[in-house]
């Protein structure tokens, strides 16, 4: 979708299959329905917060009520896709097999499973380059910590692997981001054929966002990630989820 000076596009709701194609084609991170409230509503009947299950945790409408929209980014282009518990699938096992998590993270399909996941692309109206965002929703902080620390130490582990599309991409742990109002982020570099994939991983809670785009190595603005829409995202996150 082309995007001309400063003109509006809509929203555009993609379905699930479209999602899986995306993920399988190297992408970063996308999926989930758009729109949503910026906040959870509380539900005077029940006692508790509309999007939220009797423990506390976020649901599918839930999720997509915190994930960022147009009306926190007006100067940005969204696709938005359909929500669901999984967004991906998985494909040809990675090898070696301590490199499968950072496989989960490019196909939407991580370990542990979310309870609810949701995501979007968002470019600048004015620019092509897109920052992809994946929000995931566990029942427990827990298994929040342990995708992120699974992720964490494949991609310290892992220098180079075959993926599912039998390419031999290269990684790169980078040093770990400011989580800024979470509770903890890090950051690794997947590169192929002078194109890198870059990617944040950040706990919140018991939900975790994940952050990626991608750019030609040799550009000197090589791995520059668009801070405003990562901002809005973790502010917009936290405020209503929490941070523990």
């Amino acid at each position: 979708m082309k995007v001309h000076g400063l003109r509006r596009v809509p929203v555009v709701v993609v379905t699930l299959a479209t999602v899986a194609l995306l993920a399988g084609c190297g992408g970063g991170d996308d999926g989930a329905r758009g729109g949503g409230s910026d906040a959870v509503t509380e539900d005077p009947a029940k006692g508790t917060s509309a999007g939220k299950t009797g423990g506390g945790q976020l649901d599918a409408a839930g999720l997509e009520s915190v994930a960022v929209a147009e009306a926190d980014l007006p100067e940005y282009t969204f696709t938005v896709y359909k929500q669901g518990t999984v967004l991906g699938t998985k494909g040809k096992p990675a090898d070696p097999a301590a490199c499968q998590p950072m496989e989960d993270i490019r196909l939407r399909s991580p370990e542990p499973a979310p309870t609810a996941a949701a995501a979007r692309s968002v470019r600048p109206k004015t620019d092509t380059k897109a920052t992809d965002i994946t929000l995931y929703a566990y029942g427990k902080a827990a298994d929040a910590e342990e995708l992120l620390t699974r992720v964490r130490d494949a991609a310290k582990s892992c220098t180079s692997y075959e993926d599912d599309m039998g390419l031999n991409p290269t990684v790169t742990a980078l040093p770990d981001p400011d989580p800024g109002p979470a509770d903890d982020a890090f950051a690794y570099r997947r590169e192929l054929s002078g194109t890198a994939h870059w990617y944040r991983v950040v706990r919140s809670g018991s939900n975790v966002a994940v952050f990626g785009w991608q750019s030609l190595v040799a550009h000197k603005n090589a791995g520059d990630a668009q801070e405003e829409v990562i901002t809005a995202q973790l502010e917009k996150l936290t405020a209503t989820a929490g941070t523990r």
